[in-house]
C-alpha cells in the first residue's frame, strides 16, 4: 500500500508534466485517464488538450475536473460544453465559467440568473462591463463583436 505522502507527491509530479509545454498530446490524453483528480483538472484546463480529452472530462465526476475545463480558454470547445457547465450543480464550476474570458456571453447571460446569488451576480457584472466596453469603444469607431 502506497503511502499518502507518496499518493500526494504522484498527482503533483502528474499535474506539473500536464502543465509543461512540450506535453504531447499523447501524453495528455494518458494524463486525462489519470486516477488522480489534480492531475485530470490540470489536463482539463489546457487549451492544447485535444478535444476529445476535453469532452470526456466535462463528464468527469470530480468538481474540480470541471471547474479545471470551465477555466479552459480553448475557442472552438463547444458551446454545448459551456452551456452543460453553466447547469452544473457546483457553484465552482460555474463561477469558473463565468470568469472565463472565452465563455460566450449567451452562458454568462445564463449565469447571470443562477440561484446563486454570487455568481449572478459576478455574471451581471461581467455583461455590464462588457456593454460599458463595447458603448466606449463604438464611440470611437471601434466595432466589437
Amino acid at each position: 500500500m502506497y503511502s499518502e505522502n507518496y499518493s500526494r507527491q504522484t498527482a503533483l509530479a502528474g499535474a506539473e508534466r500536464a502543465r509543461a509545454p512540450e506535453t504531447t498530446d499523447h501524453e495528455l490524453a494518458a494524463l486525462g485517464r489519470s486516477e488522480e483528480v489534480m492531475v485530470r483538472a490540470t489536463v482539463a484546463e489546457r487549451v492544447e488538450t485535444p478535444l476529445t480529452v476535453l469532452l470526456k472530462l466535462a463528464e468527469d465526476d470530480a468538481t474540480s475536473v470541471r471547474a479545471g475545463l470551465a477555466r479552459n480558454e480553448r475557442e472552438d470547445l463547444p458551446l454545448e460544453v459551456r452551456e452543460d457547465l453553466a447547469k452544473d450543480k457546483a457553484p465552482e464550476v460555474q463561477l469558473a465559467l463565468v470568469r472565463n474570458p472565452a465563455a460566450p456571453n449567451s452562458v454568462i447571460v445564463t449565469l447571470s440568473h443562477s440561484r446563486q446569488r454570487d455568481i449572478a451576480n459576478v455574471a451581471r457584472k461581467r455583461l455590464s462591463e462588457q456593454g460599458a466596453r463595447a458603448a466606449i469603444l463604438g464611440r470611437v469607431g471601434i466595432a466589437t463583436s
